[in-house]
């Protein structure tokens, strides 16, 4: 992992996916986890589902800066990564940029 200089951006995203679709919603995260984590700018970007409500991903992140963060949100893996979460998603996905407190 990498060392996570203080003044990154955190972010943490949860994405609810239908449960009967988390497998192929897992895969498609692990391969935008796997893409982002090569982004300039990226410290951190990691994946996990949820143990207490099935079918709940979230990214847990950390951003160079605020721009590093708009960048990725238009990269193509990202648009490939909604292409097979859009139909299964199964309400509002909630980005969540963090301050510390």
């Amino acid at each position: 992992m990498t060392d996570i200089p203080d003044g990154a951006l955190h972010v943490v995203a949860t994405i609810p996916i239908d449960p009967a679709k988390s497998a192929e919603a897992a895969a498609a995260l692990s391969e935008l986890a796997a893409a982002t984590r090569e982004e300039e700018g990226c410290y951190a970007y990691d994946v996990y589902e949820s143990a207490a409500a099935p079918g709940t991903f979230v990214t847990v992140e950390a951003w160079r800066a605020q721009e590093d963060l708009d960048g990725h949100m238009a990269t193509p893996h990202i648009a490939k990564a909604f292409e097979v979460l859009g139909p299964a998603v199964a309400g509002d996905i909630a980005i969540h940029p963090l301050k510390a407190v």
